[in-house]
């Protein structure tokens, strides 16, 4: 393997770790495990803050009561002296008490501040620091101060307590019970214990950090949490639009943590939901189609003669009503020309069916081949058949009687020469008989068939008029 080769996978691998790298530290679980770090961490700084800063308290108040027993039991000594007015014994006191531990200094005064003995410790010079701060005020008896350090002076605390003692034994007490005549103060200074500073630095440390922490976590936070719900809104937003049938909504969220794959799968989802939606429309138009289509020819085959393909008598029936309303309404005419094949029975027995059938089918395609398009040609039955004419008078309807039979002739002598089969017909007329139903102005032009059929056949009458237009 050349240098190149290896220098190229080592590229790909490297730009492969990236890329999961990454990819891991923008998905949503890490964010949300560095929300939940984050407060964690927030949360255990304010928690260890008020440990140590209980833990601090704690060991200050130990130390300063450490600090007061100590004066305490200094004053009961300095009374004694005092009482017994032995001010070398006084003296004494405080130079052994300042030269011991764990008292820096020892300043006895009397009730009026003036000074009866002072003693430090050896190499300190916290009385100097004291006297010269002319404006340092005596601390309240009983409760220590705290004097930070300097470059020659360590952190200490300064307590005075009061010296008192009783009239009747003039013995130096501080007992509350029985109060004895004050005689003066003892002030004394004592280091600050180190584990008390170390504990104070590390307290303010820790509470610094905890509430740095606790700002950062607060934006932090939030942005988090709004990377999180604005894009989870957004698809919320287009989901509910597009269960209310807007197919073509999608998610417009671009991301590469769990938010952004489920984005994509919902507009997968949709790209396929649209697809399957439009390809069952379509495919509903078609069968839509198909079944009117089917449905016209179910109704075009319902209302059809088998044999000649004209119109039944049914289909007749109820196209004569329409018909006939729709004269009376609008005032116009309807006619009506009822047709027989004369001598057809005889023809048809010695010709035989074939040959009547034939004729029958002749006969219905040249009715059919004079017809307008709003005219009904319908078999009436055997060989009779039936035309219903819309605003037509009975004129006109004579003149079609006399081209249909002219037509007729000619076809038949085509077809079947040595056949002798002639035609007549009947015409009524709404407006010239008025009738009043459409069952009346079909009597009548059957009534006029009749009478054309009696006057010597192959004729046309008109009812109200004599037969006319002999056979051809």
């Amino acid at each position: 393997m050349t240098t190149a080769t290896k220098h190229s996978l080592t590229t790909d691998s490297d730009s492969s770790l990236i890329w999961h790298f990454g990819r891991a530290v923008s998905s949503l679980q890490f964010k949300a495990t560095a929300l939940v770090v984050v407060l964690t961490l927030s949360v255990t700084a304010i928690v260890s803050g008020y440990l140590l800063e209980s833990s601090g308290e704690f060991a200050r108040q130990q130390h300063e009561t450490e600090m007061v027993n100590s004066a305490a039991v200094l004053a009961r000594a300095a009374g004694s002296i005092i009482a017994s007015n032995k001010l070398d014994d006084l003296k004494a006191l405080a130079l052994e008490s300042a030269n011991g531990q764990p008292l820096l200094y020892v300043i006895v005064s009397d009730e009026k501040g003036k000074q009866l003995a002072v003693a430090e410790q050896r190499n300190s010079r916290l009385l100097q620091t004291l006297h010269r701060n002319e404006f340092e005020r005596v601390p309240v008896p009983g409760t220590p101060v705290v004097h930070a350090g300097s470059q020659d002076t360590p952190v200490y605390l300064d307590v005075s307590y009061p010296i008192t003692v009783r009239d009747e034994s003039g013995a130096g007490t501080h007992d509350a019970a029985q109060p004895g005549r004050l005689v003066g103060y003892v002030r004394t200074g004592m280091k600050a214990n180190q584990w008390h500073q170390t504990m104070a630095s590390r307290l303010d440390l820790v509470i610094g950090v905890g509430i740095l922490a606790t700002v950062a976590a607060i934006p932090l936070g939030f942005l988090l949490i709004r990377k999180i719900v604005t894009p989870l809104e957004g698809l919320s937003e287009a989901m509910d639009r597009f269960s209310q049938g807007k197919l073509d909504v999608r998610s417009p969220v671009i991301r590469r943590d769990e938010i952004g794959k489920l984005a994509e799968a919902f507009n997968r989802m949709a790209d396929q939901h649209q697809q399957t939606h439009e390809r069952i429309v379509r495919l509903n138009t078609e069968l839509e189609e198909r079944v009117a289509y089917r449905t016209q020819q179910l109704r075009e085959l319902a209302s059809r003669e088998p044999l000649t393909g004209v119109f039944n008598r049914r289909y007749f029936n109820d196209m004569l009503e329409r018909r006939f309303a729709e004269a009376v309404r609008y005032g116009t005419d309807l006619a009506c020309i009822m047709m027989d094949l004369d001598e057809f029975k005889a023809a048809n027995d010695a010709y035989g069916h074939q040959v009547g059938d034939e004729l029958l089918v002749l006969t219905a395609g040249t009715i059919v081949g004079q017809l307008r398009t709003a005219d009904v040609a319908a078999r009436f039955g055997g060989d009779e058949f039936v035309i219903l004419l819309p605003q037509t008078d009975a004129e006109r309807a004579h003149v079609l009687a006399e081209r249909i039979i002219e037509r007729f002739t000619q076809d038949r002598n085509d077809r079947f020469p040595h056949v002798r089969v002639s035609m007549s017909m009947g015409i009524a007329s709404l407006q010239m008989l008025e009738a009043k139903d459409a069952d009346t102005l079909i009597r009548h032009a059957d009534r006029a068939l009749y009478d054309a059929k009696a006057a010597g056949k192959g004729r046309i009458v008109i009812a109200g008029r004599a037969a006319s237009v002999p056979a051809r």
